[in-house]
């Protein structure tokens, strides 16, 4: 007997030391944040059931008949401690009063024009030279699909018609160039002797001009949706997801533009094939602003002139990741032209998220019409604000591949912090206070025709 109590007594200390470890998971089943923000002049209330208890600093339990509630007047910061059984502290609740921020959201359709460091080869290809015969001068020089073009001849590559200028300006005087690559993360340096071919334009124009036999992927192929911005600062965010190569891989940007863009036509999506918005957009004329920073939130910078939204004279409030709601809500974008509307949507979803992190929620559209002539969530909505009960909870950013009538968003508290406009609140992720630096660069761009994003797809 004496046995059986002892071996019992084990079980349970045993027990009890793996509850006291996993302690703050179960806080956290239970719906106990770690940290939760309110703005001045509302009410948080949270269940706080048994085994937990909530004590403030001085000791009182906050919690009683179950329920926390905490009336939020004067901004500061407020720690609680929770407790298992009202005896063993296993937690920490901090309640962050904080300023309202305010915002007007977007809807706009946007071209993205990057700058990157370097441009990825998609492949290498035989030119054919003025003597008739077949020449490939990048494959045997070892450059291979996939290598990222650095440098050529010292000057750093950026824009694929950089590479055809800077080619043919070298190869009237040296016959070999130097190109630098990055390989898996290597710089390695190749010696490429270019070839002098007959070229005939898109206008049936010819002329001779030097050949690396290189086909290099354009990193301005896009037409996404701006999220919001500020009135005051000019700062903006869109897209709601990071910029990535072919291989899925965020790119390394040195900076960029966004222009305006008109939608010309729209692609219907179906189960196992998204649409696709189709669209166009200009050059510098249309400037709507820099990109600094491309994140796994999207893209970041400063208009230098603010869109107008007819639906949005005056910024709203940016909800909390824990004040966003399942229930109606709409989203705003460009089908037709550049009219922003608004279609209802329906939030089916809602993450539990204590810090930045992709794919918040999922909505699914109810509006007739967007579903007639998108079939749902269309590639090219990425960024499309969505708004829930006056406030901005998120940015479309993903579309189920097979139900083009759901998709992700990124929750708006997030892309806050991101766009540097919340750097004044007490920091709660690494996001927060980001240092952004200015980035300008004249668009000599001609006058593009292209698809949507294509960086949406799940």
């Amino acid at each position: 007997m004496r046995r059986a109590f002892l071996v019992l007594g084990v079980l349970v200390l045993c027990g009890a030391v793996l509850f006291t470890v996993g302690a703050p998971m179960w806080v956290s089943w239970a719906g106990i944040p770690s940290e939760v923000r309110v703005f001045p002049g509302t009410e948080l209330l949270l269940k706080i059931q048994l085994p937990f208890r909530l004590f403030d600093e001085a000791g009182s339990d906050v919690a009683g008949e179950g329920e926390f509630s905490f009336q939020a007047h004067e901004l500061g910061t407020r720690k609680y401690q929770v407790s298992l059984f009202g005896f063993l502290p296993v937690s920490e609740l901090v309640v962050d009063v904080v300023p309202l921020v305010r915002v007007i959201p977007g809807g706009q359709s946007i071209g993205v024009l990057l700058t990157t460091h370097g441009l990825r080869v998609r492949d290498v290809v035989p030119v054919m030279g003025l003597d008739g015969r077949e020449y490939s001068p990048a494959r045997d020089a070892g450059i291979q699909p996939g290598d990222i073009i650095v440098s050529i001849d010292g000057q750093d590559i950026h824009r694929p018609e950089q590479v055809s200028y800077l080619v043919n300006a070298a190869a009237e005087h040296k016959a070999e160039l130097t190109v630098v690559i990055r390989r898996n993360q290597r710089i390695m340096t190749r010696k490429v002797r270019p070839v002098r071919s007959q070229r005939i334009d898109l206008y049936g124009q010819g002329g001779e001009m030097y050949l690396l036999g290189i086909l290099l992927e354009d990193p301005a192929a896009g037409v996404g949706t701006l999220s919001f911005y500020d009135p005051q600062t000019g700062r903006y965010g869109a897209l709601g997801h990071p910029i990535t190569d072919v291989s899925g891989r965020e790119m390394r940007i040195d900076g960029g533009s966004i222009v305006e863009a008109s939608i010309d036509s729209i692609r219907l999506g179906s189960r196992g094939s998204p649409g696709e918005k189709l669209g166009f957009f200009h050059g510098e004329q249309d400037l709507l602003g820099t990109i600094d920073y491309n994140s796994r939130f999207g893209i970041f910078g400063t208009l230098a002139a603010l869109p107008e939204n007819p639906h949005f004279p005056e910024p709203i409030p940016v909800a909390f990741s824990h004040q966003v709601r399942e229930g109606p809500a709409e989203i705003y974008t460009v089908i037709t032209g550049s009219r922003v509307e608004r279609f209802a949507v329906e939030v089916v979803k809602v993450m539990n998220q204590n810090r930045p992190s992709d794919k918040g929620l999922v909505i699914q559209v109810k509006d007739p019409r967007l579903l007639q002539m998108t079939g749902g969530i269309v590639q090219g909505m990425s960024g499309s604000p969505i708004v829930q009960d006056g406030m901005l909870i998120g940015a479309v950013t993903h579309v189920f591949v097979n139900d083009p009538t759901r998709g992700y968003g990124s929750f708006a508290e997030w892309m806050i912090y991101e766009a540097g406009l919340a750097s004044d609140l007490p920091a709660k992720s690494s996001t927060a206070g980001r240092f952004f630096h200015a980035y300008s660069e004249p668009l000599t761009c001609a006058v593009i025709m292209l698809v949507s994003d294509g960086w949406d797809m799940q």
